[in-house]
């Protein structure tokens, strides 16, 4: 009996061994390397800069950026002369710097809830070239297109049209273009934004773009 239980022990032993082989499981050759994902190179993009403007400033509510624009040869002369000159002091092929001047208002303590700021009668008038001694000419034959073509109005009487009352919103901008033919020799304009209510007038320098300097004279050769 007892050999008999011994044996049966020893067998059931051997299967339990053969199971456990048979269901061994076997390596598969085959396998997917997944590589570690990479960055997606992004590149520096020179928007932000060409978005900045040239000059910036602020007498008191009245924030005013300048951004110059395109440059394009007159098509038509100034019609001006210099005193003691006979010579037309800007004519046809002048390099004309086409400017986007925008204002945005800025709100101030002493204002309560006001949430505009008025620009009414804003002019550019005394607006000069650094180291000419006459005021800077605007291209008023060629210029007013040119500041379409851009999408913007002509002046600051083409942004507010025939309103009585003209107001920027606070922390938004309006903007408007003007064009002045560029002298010989000059490499910045002192741009005079002249808004009544801010009590003087803000002066901007301006520094000119190569296409405004590049070879500049008075002929635009």
């Amino acid at each position: 009996m007892n050999k008999k239980l011994i044996a049966l022990v020893a067998l059931l032993a051997c299967l339990a061994l053969a199971g456990c082989a048979g269901t061994t499981p076997t390596r598969n050759p085959s396998f997917t390397t997944v590589a570690p994902a990479k960055p997606t190179p992004t590149s520096t993009s020179t928007s932000a800069q060409d978005a900045m403007p040239a000059a910036s400033g602020i007498v008191s509510s009245v924030w005013v950026d300048v951004y110059p624009g395109t440059t394009f040869k007159a098509k038509h002369g100034c019609r001006c002369t210099l005193p003691d000159s006979p010579s037309e002091l800007f004519p046809v092929g002048t390099r004309v710097l086409l400017l986007k001047v925008t204002m945005t208002g800025k709100w101030i303590p002493s204002q309560g809830n006001q949430d505009f700021q008025d620009v009414t009668g804003t002019t550019l008038k005394g607006t000069q070239f650094d180291g000419r001694p006459e005021p800077a000419v605007l291209d008023t034959a060629d210029g007013p297109a040119a500041a379409k073509a851009a999408g913007l109005p002509w002046l600051p009487n083409g942004l507010f049209n025939l309103q009585s009352t003209w107001t920027v919103p606070n922390e938004k901008s309006r903007s408007f273009a003007a064009a002045y033919y560029v002298p010989a020799g000059v490499d910045q304009l002192e741009l005079t934004v002249n808004i009544p209510s801010e009590g003087k007038a803000n002066i901007l320098t301006v520094p000119l773009p190569a296409s405004a300097t590049g070879a500049a004279s008075a002929s635009g050769e």
